[in-house]
């Protein structure tokens, strides 16, 4: 997505000089202090990730993953995406039928809370859980929730996840695949 393009449409559109760097924090701004502007501000990011839809893919080893995890486990979707563009994403790619539920930044910008949902919607206990994400913001969630956090993270820092994998193969190779 180009999102200095995003960035600028952002402050355009809001009248602030908020950088939207890091960008959910200033969107969540945004959001909580013009609430008036939220549907907006929502849909123009809305419109950016509906034009890089044609870009998506899956990773390589997640299509096995997902179907081996769903043999065994009930699971959500968490994502700071919009729900029209994740709800497309997941039928392009063929996916949707392995999420019992999906939260999306309409449900909350606040990561912790969307998993919170997921735990309820799932009838989950934090113990009971696995929240398998791919950014230092994603850990804090999980700590902040109680849940084990395995991360998938191709960047050379080793943030102090429960488990750390370097590529969604890997993942599948030596987690998912026992």
């Amino acid at each position: 997505m180009p999102w200095d393009e995003v960035r600028a449409e952002l402050k355009r559109l809001t009248g602030t000089d908020l950088s939207f760097r890091p960008f959910l924090k200033d969107l969540a701004t945004v959001v909580t202090t013009m609430p008036d502007m939220r549907q907006r501000v929502f849909e123009l990011v809305d419109e950016h990730e509906l034009a890089a839809l044609e870009t998506a893919r899956l990773s390589d080893g997640a299509p096995e993953s997902l179907s081996e995890l769903s043999k065994d486990s009930r699971m959500a979707l968490v994502t700071m995406q919009g729900r029209q563009v994740c709800t497309k994403i997941l039928e392009r790619l063929g996916i949707a039928k392995y999420f019992v539920a999906v939260f999306t930044r309409e449900d909350s910008l606040d990561r912790a809370t969307q998993l919170r949902k997921a735990l309820e919607a799932l009838d989950a206990t934090p113990p009971q859980a696995t929240f398998v994400g791919d950014r230092v913001n994603d850990l804090n969630a999980a700590r902040a929730v109680g849940v084990r956090f395995v991360m998938i993270r191709s960047q050379p820092d080793s943030p102090p996840a429960d488990s750390l994998f370097r590529s969604m193969r890997q993942f599948y190779e030596e987690w998912v695949n026992l």
